[in-house]
């Protein structure tokens, strides 16, 4: 296999050789190391305002209240319902793997008198619960999701008429005179 022809001349950065004028000043100028960007997360609970550096405490999602716990509005249940369903959701997939690693292990361990035979029975059995809380999870995720379906099917015209009334407030016009 061949290799391409070295070139011949020196790379540039976008310059022309030859007698051409190159403009160095650019727009905006240079990189300057010394700056740093940061921003604040707003966040809405219950009707106040909560400021929260970017890579402070509780910036991961852990500690704390849990979101919509309150119970206040449709949008505290759905969150309420969101939040575990997914917490649920990221756990039974944790355990279904825990399970398959754990299972994996415990086949290798051979019997007291050495021999491999009825291993991986043994693992069965004894990976068969970590499996079910799995499962349980799984059940879980979607006892969350019909949680909050049922509640919009029961409350549903409760919620139009509450979000009608919201709407019903007249406008405020200036007047000027």
């Amino acid at each position: 296999m061949s290799t391409p022809p070295r070139p011949t001349t020196r790379p540039t950065n976008g310059a022309t050789a030859g007698p051409q004028t190159v403009n160095k000043n650019r727009t905006g100028g240079g990189f300057n190391p010394s700056v740093s960007l940061g921003f604040t997360k707003v966040t809405q609970q219950g009707g106040g305002t909560v400021g929260q550096q970017a890579g402070g405490p509780g910036a991961a999602g852990g500690g704390g209240k849990v979101p919509g716990s309150d119970f206040m509005s449709n949008e505290d249940i759905r969150a309420y319902c969101e939040h575990y369903r997914k917490k649920a959701r990221n756990l039974a997939t944790e355990m279904a793997m825990d399970a398959d690693h754990l299972e994996a292990v415990l086949r290798t361990i051979p019997d007291p008198a050495g021999a491999l035979g009825g291993s991986r029975a043994r693992a069965r059995r004894v990976t068969r619960w970590l499996k079910k809380a799995s499962a349980a999870q799984k059940a879980q995720q979607k006892y969350f999701a019909s949680l909050y379906g049922t509640f919009e099917r029961e409350f549903e015209s409760n919620l139009r008429s509450i979000k009608a009334r919201q709407q019903q407030k007249p406008a405020r016009t200036f007047g000027w005179r």
